[in-house]
């Protein structure tokens, strides 16, 4: 009896193995989506597998034929656009149950096509980008034209995800990449506002940026900051609050950062960029200049960013953490991400939706360059301060030439001592300029006066502070410069 049922599955398994239905399944194309950004128009196919496909182009025609492959039933025939490079996507079934894609484009265009793997719940994709060189080279030259001028501090804003990746989705189907691309727009608006700053944003609207551009935008206007917005998410809905990341080269500085880095970092394959474009390693020389430089800046500047976050919504960290987010890496730039806000906490993701909150949120970090950042103090013509100090000398004051409306310079009942000398000095020259200084683990007041060759009580002075004042890890210290 064993024996039969045996020999009875294995007909089956047989019959089922060369059945027409399952020797000749065929993949199936059920989307086809576009989007637009300035400098190409973006077609993906959405696949159910790794489909075969060759690629032909013509003067103004560009076809993909899949082989073995048909489409859904609700995929239409015929896809008539209104995008910039493209006109009109056809779908024609072709013999032996192959499927072709004609795509009519315009003349000067160049098209890129390439394929990416099944990744979290995107499907094999086939992506096709109609790019245009001329206007990829005008942005370029209007970015180094910034960079030339150098008149103002230059912002660039950098609205994480967008277009293929959508980022972390909230309950109530709140998208991350639109509700930072609001606050984006927010903060550049009040950038622009403030004299002697100029704000740029690495999206204006929904499509998808890869991080390697991102930071070439930034490296062409010559930025002296960077900062990427973005939404945390979490699977427990009860995490909240606000937090600043700066890139580290030595891992995570928590294992909440290493799973946020690790998150935003697969952003490139989500969006839809080609395989391996931004995992570059970067010049040990380089990551040096990281060390020493750009990441101790981008600390402070975090710092400063919690300080004013902190008033709109609670920090969930109270100092900046750190973990290898490839979009900061930039040597020169001084950098940061911010999580503006839980988007899977449902209070913290009705927040996001809020416009007030956005503003405030936007001011917030405004401010925060504002106070990174300071302009330059435009000095008006003034008179000479007047310091009066004690001689032994009587006749110590100038020719009346040289001292006119002496007279009338003295309030009523008033009278020059007659032991002063009158000393004229800029009353700058009594400040000296000063610098800033990031704490580190084990750091006293004594170490730090020696390395910047002054006295502990001029830090004392400088900051405000008292002797037996805690030190701790992190503070910013002004220090002569």
């Amino acid at each position: 009896m064993a024996r039969i049922q045996k020999y009875f599955i294995w007909s089956v398994l047989v019959l089922w193995l060369f059945s027409p239905s399952h020797a000749f399944a065929l993949n199936k194309i059920f989307n086809i989506r576009h989007w637009t950004a300035p400098d190409h128009t973006r077609v993906v196919i959405d696949a159910s597998d790794d489909v075969p496909y060759r690629v032909e182009k013509s003067e103004k025609k560009l076809l993909i034929d899949f082989k073995d492959t048909e489409t859904s039933e609700d995929l239409p025939p015929d896809i008539i656009l209104t995008k910039p490079g493209i006109e009109k996507i056809v779908v024609i079934p072709l013999p032996n149950g192959s499927m072709r894609v004609e795509l009519s484009i315009a003349e000067n265009v160049e098209t890129k096509v390439f394929h990416i793997a099944r990744i979290q719940d995107k499907p094999y994709r086939i992506v096709i980008d109609i790019q245009f060189p001329d206007v990829e080279k005008r942005e370029g030259q209007e970015r180094e034209q910034v960079k030339v001028l150098g008149k103002e501090k230059i912002i660039i804003i950098d609205p994480g995800h967008g277009g293929e990746d959508p980022g972390a989705i909230g309950k109530r189907g709140t998208q991350e990449k639109k509700v930072v691309l609001d606050i984006s727009r927010k903060l550049k608006n009040i950038l622009n506002k403030k004299k002697g700053y100029r704000a740029f944003l690495t999206r204006n609207g929904d499509y998808y940026v890869p991080f390697k551009k991102r930071m070439a935008i930034a490296r062409e206007y010559g930025a002296d900051l960077f900062i990427s917005i973005h939404a945390d998410a979490f699977r427990s809905r009860g995490a909240s609050g606000s937090s600043v990341y700066c890139l580290s080269l030595r891992g995570a500085s928590s294992e909440a950062a290493k799973i946020l880095a690790r998150n935003e970092n697969l952003a490139d394959i989500i969006g839809g960029s080609p395989n391996g474009e931004s995992s570059y390693e970067l010049d040990p020389i380089i990551l040096n200049m990281f060390q020493t430089n750009t990441i101790n800046s981008s600390k402070i500047f975090g710092s400063t960013v919690l300080k004013h976050l902190d008033r709109v919504n609670h920090v969930k960290f109270t100092s900046v953490q750190e973990a290898p987010f490839i979009v900061l890496k930039l040597p020169e730039i001084p950098s940061l991400l911010v999580e503006t806000a839980y988007i899977s906490n449902p209070r913290e993701e009705k927040m996001l939706r809020n416009s007030r909150f956005q503003t405030d949120i936007a001011k917030a970090l405004a401010n925060s360059i504002s106070e990174f950042l300071p302009l330059k103090p435009v000095r008006p013509s003034r008179a000479p301060t007047v310091v009066l100090t004690k001689r032994e000398d009587k006749n110590i004051l100038p020719d009346k030439e040289q001292r006119p409306h002496r007279e009338e310079a003295l309030a009523a009942g008033q009278s020059l001592p007659q032991e002063t000398k009158v000393q004229t000095v800029d009353a700058d020259a009594t400040k000296p300029e000063t610098t800033v200084y990031l704490v580190r683990k084990g750091d006293t007041l004594e170490m730090i006066a020696s390395k910047h060759n002054t006295k502990i009580v001029t830090l004392l002075k400088l900051n405000d502070m008292k002797l037996d004042d805690t030190l701790s890890e992190g503070r910013i210290l002004q220090v002569p410069a």
